[in-house]
């Protein structure tokens, strides 16, 4: 059997590979601690930005329907013949000669007048955020901890000295 040739090193050299592991250990325990901390914000963020879509597709559809009713006022003090005509028929029961009752005497007035004034409904925006692995790890509280706990083990490790050769 051959014999292995060992392969030779400088001190250098091993020193070098020693200090960039180190740096190694203590930045990826620097980047998990960092994400427990701030992963955890940013889903917060996206909820909070989707709150804030859905209150400003309530204010529009608010601000169409009192665009809406401003118009109907609008028309109703211009003294609108088609306006009044709508208000008569749909409040008091009155109908032209020429036209035929949609609702008989004694039942109560046609609701359609107000759902005409109001603005058709927006589409709500949909929350559905898509997490990454880590993600999902640092929103569990329990796994939270293992994640902050293994990066305080790496940061450890790469703080402690090199092995020096005997």
């Amino acid at each position: 059997m051959e014999q292995l040739k060992s392969i030779s090193t400088s001190p250098q050299l091993d020193t070098a590979a020693s200090e960039i592991a180190r740096w190694g250990f203590f930045l990826c325990g620097i980047v998990l601690i960092a994400a427990a901390a701030i992963l955890p914000l940013n889903a917060d963020l996206e909820w909070t930005r989707h709150q804030t879509n859905l209150a400003l597709v309530a204010e529009q559809e608010n601000i169409a329907r009192n665009e809406s009713y401003a118009n109907m006022i609008e028309a109703i003090e211009k003294q609108n013949p088609d306006t009044l005509r709508l208000l008569a028929q749909s409040n008091m029961g009155l109908i032209p000669a020429t036209h035929d009752a949609l609702i008989s005497p004694g039942q109560q007035a046609d609701p359609m007048m107000f759902e005409l004034l109001e603005p058709a409904a927006l589409d709500r925006p949909v929350f559905a955020p898509q997490y990454s692995r880590l993600e999902k790890m640092v929103m569990v509280p329990t796994s939270r901890l293992w994640v902050i706990a293994g990066g305080i083990l790496l940061v450890l490790i790469g703080i402690l000295p090199a092995a020096k050769p005997k």
